[in-house]
């Protein structure tokens, strides 16, 4: 589940095999005659365990180096690590930890992604359930986007996934399931769509601290995540001037469907897939 604006986005994956089933799929429109609690109820959710995402804006994402105390004492040890780096006081959040793969030239020590956000909008996702589904996991956009790159057969050597927004874009690097890095950019747009430049610019800075922190080999492929006629239009000039391979994914064919889904249903609905797909239990 994703809360936007106007919609939320739902998704049901059932694991079956190799290749997760995706059951269901689909927007439900928020107006002002209706709030997101009857649209959800509505919609007859199926009562298994929901992953909701968090908007972009609800949440905050810091590299820190991890506090030198036992595991059980660890996210109390980071909300102290992390007042000063949060733009809300730390009593009103909740904070959750995701571990670093090794970094090859270790100047710190080991580090880790905290994530914050306010324990309001935690509550706020848990009534929006309440008597409809069990919240299992509130997720983070990053790590959806993981959940996504891992359905490409090119993940198992490592790939850029690039999802274009309203107002920017995320660069996230992995290499099977595991989750290295990640950057977000405002975008300028030009006529033509987004600004490639400026993508170019920052997808190769990322993939420079990959190669060098992580001594991993290079990636050399870029996929474009759904995002309608942007993604379309930008995948030539990325492949033209980053000299990278370029596809785009479609869920069509990266999942078994139970319905065709469009590519404007794709955009809009991604974040709510890759929640669906996440395979961890640890949640905020």
């Amino acid at each position: 589940m994703a809360l936007g604006e106007d919609q939320i986005a739902i998704a049901h994956v059932r694991r079956e095999g190799s290749l997760p089933v995706l059951e269901r799929c689909e927007l439900l429109a928020v107006g002002p005659a209706e709030n997101a609690a009857g649209a959800l109820k509505a919609a007859a959710l199926p009562r298994v365990p929901v992953s909701a995402v968090l908007a972009p804006t609800d949440y905050q994402l810091v590299l820190v180096e991890a506090p030198d105390v036992p595991p059980a004492e660890l996210k109390a040890a980071m909300r102290w690590r992390l007042k000063d780096s949060i733009d809300f006081r730390i009593d009103d959040a909740i904070v959750d930890v995701f571990e670093v793969p090794e970094q090859a030239r270790r100047s710190h020590g080991r580090m880790l992604y905290a994530v914050a956000t306010r324990r309001s909008v935690v509550d706020r996702h848990t009534a929006l359930l309440t008597g409809l589904a069990p919240l299992e996991v509130i997720d983070i956009p990053e790590l959806c986007l993981r959940n996504l790159a891992a359905l490409v057969p090119a993940c198992a050597s490592g790939i850029a996934l690039l999802h274009l927004t309203a107002h920017g874009a995320a660069i996230v690097l992995a290499r099977g399931r595991t989750f290295y890095f990640s950057r977000q950019m405002e975008l300028r747009a030009t006529g033509d769509g987004p600004d490639a430049g400026a993508i170019v610019l920052e997808l190769q800075r990322s993939l420079d601290y990959y190669e060098r922190h992580f001594d991993q080999p290079p990636i050399t492929r870029v996929v474009l995540a759904p995002a309608g006629a942007q993604s379309a239009a930008l995948a030539p000039e990325l492949k033209r001037d980053s000299g990278l391979e370029v596809e785009l994914l479609d869920l069509n064919e990266a999942l078994r469907c139970a319905q065709p889904l469009s590519p404007e249903l794709q955009a809009r609905a991604l974040l709510a897939v890759g929640a669906a797909l996440r395979e961890e239990h640890r949640s905020l």
